[in-house]
């Protein structure tokens, strides 16, 4: 019997912890061949680079989210334009909220958050 090959997902936080324990566990549980970023300027090359079938991404503090976001939705890197996408973030105002759920973000995620909850989303992610 052949098992299908895990789909990619792109784990992008600042925390190399959270980042980690999320990846190893994914990967355990065999949901995703999880890889990390640490920033958002690594996050962009990699999908520049290569092809994920989803991507979970902290927003932080700046609008550079936003424009990653905007990239994928545009055709602007390797991945499919409808990629899973999930965000996390410490705060998310409405006007943010709306602008994410305007571009097809699947979930917005509030942190402080179990692991579960996060390895729950990324299930739903790669499951399309």
């Amino acid at each position: 019997m052949t098992t299908m090959p895990r789909k990619k997902l792109l784990l992008v936080d600042p925390h190399s912890l959270f980042r980690r324990t999320v990846a190893a566990v994914a990967r355990e549980l065999n949901l995703a061949d999880v890889h990390e970023a640490s920033s958002h300027e690594v996050a962009r090359q990699l999908l520049h680079s290569q092809h994920f079938d989803a991507l979970m991404l902290d927003i932080g503090d700046s609008l550079s989210a936003l424009a990653i976001v905007q990239d994928v939705r545009s055709s602007g890197t390797a991945s499919d334009a409808a990629l899973s996408i999930a965000v996390t973030a410490e705060s998310c105002d409405l006007a943010t909220l709306k602008l994410f759920k305007q571009m097809q973000v699947r979930r917005i995620m509030l942190k402080p958050f179990k692991v579960k909850t996060v390895l729950d989303v990324v299930s739903e992610l790669v499951s399309d």
